[in-house]
């Protein structure tokens, strides 16, 4: 499936055919769209099977008739969990004439700029003749999606850390490893697109007027910022989880010393119980208050146990 773009007069079009200074949006490319495409321009099998493999790393190469660029965008897995998170590549092709994006299902970028360009008669996001400019502004979206991704993170943290007052849940242990997973996975995808931006900014096209140079720079900026920003959370994830496991870890004591408490008062009365239940001459044994005051005994031994832990603090 695929769409193509093309600014004419600061307004977007959707040309019915590749011609020079569109951009070309292809999501999850079939046999009959890489035929359709042909004509105009071949997309090489490696850009193909760079872009489906999510564990791609990002880079920067020349194929034949293309520069092409991959970078690692964050995907949102679950809309209504917090840290559900995971990356996935989205590959960008461009030449003298075209651009081209290519991404492999969902991708929050893509369906983020394409929610934006419905209103094609009032767009001033993109300009599919200024293709530098429009390469770097994906980089620069991926960026800003990732810190917003790492609010919702951070809300979850502090939703996490709230609950340790409380005894632990096996539910908030859960969400902490998702969060952290999520975070190893911003962390070396934001540092490989770190490379991508650093290499990009040494190219003059990407630098060849002011506005370019901003963009550089506010993409560079962004992405540091939300490397920065992972490691921050990290810690402090690391940090949450290393204080949930004390607080079960002191949960599991203090359930242990309890029962242990319980365990010893009852074992006072119940070995003057025993002593009376056996076959020997017994003190009181001839006394009509035999019972009443072995009663009393069992009484009295468990009361002075119970204030002995009490006192304490072993309960």
């Amino acid at each position: 499936m695929y769409k193509i773009y093309k600014t004419v007069r600061g307004k977007l079009t959707n040309p019915q055919k590749p011609t020079p200074g569109c951009w070309i949006d292809i999501n999850s490319p079939t046999e009959e769209d890489l035929q359709e495409l042909s004509p105009y321009f071949e997309i090489p099998e490696e850009v193909l099977v760079s872009v489906r493999d999510v564990d791609e790393v990002p880079k920067v190469e020349e194929e034949e008739d293309f520069q092409f660029i991959l970078i690692q965008t964050p995907l949102n897995k679950a809309r209504s969990g917090i840290g559900e998170y995971a990356v996935v590549p989205l590959g960008i092709l461009y030449n003298r004439d075209y651009v081209i994006t290519i991404s492999d299902g969902k991708n929050d970028i893509m369906n983020y700029l394409r929610l934006k360009l419905k209103n094609f008669s009032n767009n001033k996001i993109i300009n599919t003749s200024k293709k530098q400019q429009f390469i770097m502004k994906l980089v620069l979206f991926s960026s800003k999606i990732y810190l917003r991704y790492l609010k919702v993170i951070n809300a979850g943290i502090n939703s996490a850390q709230k609950d340790l007052g409380d005894r632990a849940q096996n539910e908030k242990i859960t969400q902490l490893l998702d969060i952290g997973k999520s975070l190893a996975y911003f962390n070396r995808s934001l540092r490989s697109n770190r490379f991508v931006i650093e290499k990009l900014s040494k190219r003059r096209l990407f630098k060849a007027t002011e506005d370019d140079e901003e963009l550089v720079e506010d993409a560079m900026d962004e992405t540091v910022q939300a490397i920065e920003t992972v490691k921050i959370y990290e810690r402090i994830v690391i940090d949450t989880a290393n204080t949930f496991a004390t607080v079960i870890s002191n949960e599991v004591n203090r359930t242990v010393k309890t029962l242990t408490s319980i365990t010893i008062i009852l074992m006072i009365p119940t070995l003057v119980a025993s002593m009376y239940g056996m076959n020997i001459p017994l003190p009181y044994q001839d006394s009509p208050h035999a019972f009443l005051i072995v009663l009393a005994m069992l009484i009295i031994s468990s009361v002075i146990g119970i204030l002995f832990f009490y006192r304490s603090k072993l309960f």
